[in-house]
């Protein structure tokens, strides 16, 4: 039985631009206030980090930096701007999960609340909810996806405007992430 993560909060999406991190920032910024919430943003694509990121452990299959720049407009730097207490962009394919999961767990608490924005990482781990997010009327939705539309606790579905649960919804207790009524 795979171990449960009911401190994390797991987004994945359909693709590109569906709506994961404008999701995920809305939900930092409703529980940010009442709880020291660590963001991480993992990418399954490898390129050159900006400038401005503090660079933690880098091999030739993954990089783990800590953003630290509010200034701008990268997923991982909207994550800090909507109230996260650390953030953490990692760039690995998804046969590096496994590792770079146990990097991130010496590097933070691990009994914090964590919304992680990542398709792989579901295959690795049980999180406490794990959301699916697709674009309205999106009809080219990858494999990995479809595979996680099985797994999710809920379809989210975003028009461009707004989603089908709102973001105020996903609150984060003691008990771990919920949706609430």
């Amino acid at each position: 039985m795979e171990k449960k993560f009911k401190n994390i909060l797991l987004i994945a999406g359909t693709g590109q631009n569906v709506g994961k991190t404008l999701f995920a920032s809305r939900v930092i910024e409703n529980n940010a206030s009442k709880f020291p919430i660590i963001s991480i943003k993992i990418s399954p694509h490898l390129h050159p980090l900006n400038s401005d990121a503090q660079l933690i452990e880098s091999t030739d299959g993954y990089t783990i930096s800590k953003e630290i720049n509010t200034a701008g407009n990268k997923d991982s730097q909207r994550f800090l701007i909507a109230g996260s207490k650390e953030v953490y962009y990692v760039q690995c394919m998804d046969e590096q999960l496994t590792l770079v999961f146990e990097k991130l767990s010496q590097l933070i608490r691990t009994d914090s609340p964590i919304v992680c924005e990542s398709g792989g990482l579901r295959q690795v781990l049980k999180p406490g909810l794990f959301l699916m997010i697709n674009k309205k009327n999106n009809k080219l939705i990858k494999d990995q996806a479809l595979r996680n539309k099985e797994l999710a606790d809920r379809w989210i579905e975003f028009n461009d405007q707004e989603f089908d649960l709102n973001p105020s919804k996903v609150k984060f207790s003691q008990s771990g992430w919920s949706i609430q009524n």
